[in-house]
């Protein structure tokens, strides 16, 4: 189901009401997009269908969250080789078996992971420059980051904490927390 712009004002002012009830803040948005409520608290948002979802963290971490539909049907060739790089096909293969998904599901649950932590490094997406390295049965999730990510990750004093996914329903959830200073 594809959003349109009445569904996504209504989530707009969802998320607004959501940031104003767990920090007591307006919503506002820096120049790159990523959500704002002050230097104390780091803050994201995602939204997919009906569902809206807000976090938050505690200077001096930072957080970044993704919910993606499960039942949305991809066409794997679209993603393969791009958004999920040659190194991670196999594990793919293994964690849809694992959890008894489709091909298209576990393509969400990556392309999940991924969006979760560029929201969080305040970052262009680019799927290719980070790989998942393994997905364990809590949901913790290991990754691998290209040496231009981790420059990044160094010059903004930034280390990787916590990598987790969440299946619930039709839907995957996945977290992203990352310490160091806030901008």
């Amino acid at each position: 189901m594809k959003a349109n712009r009445q569904d996504i004002k209504k989530q707009r002012k969802a998320a607004a009401a959501l940031v104003y009830k767990l920090t007591g803040k307006k919503l506002k948005h820096l120049k790159t997009g990523r959500p704002f409520a002050d230097k104390s608290i780091d803050i994201s948002i995602s939204h997919k269908d009906d569902i809206v979802a807000v976090a938050s963290v505690p200077a001096p971490y930072r957080i970044g969250i993704d919910v993606e539909n499960l039942k949305t049907r991809l066409n794997a060739g679209n993603f393969l080789g791009t958004v999920i790089t040659k190194s991670e096909i196999r594990l793919l293969k293994q964690f849809c078996k694992r959890r008894r998904l489709a091909r298209s599901s576990g393509i969400a649950v990556f392309w999940s992971i991924k969006e979760s932590f560029f929201k969080c490094l305040d970052y262009n997406l680019k799927p290719g420059k980070i790989s998942v390295l393994g997905i364990a049965k809590n949901g913790n999730a290991r990754l691998g980051l290209t040496d231009e990510i981790g420059a990044i990750m160094k010059k903004r004093k930034l280390g990787l904490c916590l990598v987790k996914i969440s299946l619930r329903g039709e839907y995957v959830f996945s977290q992203t927390v990352m310490s160091g200073i806030l901008s």
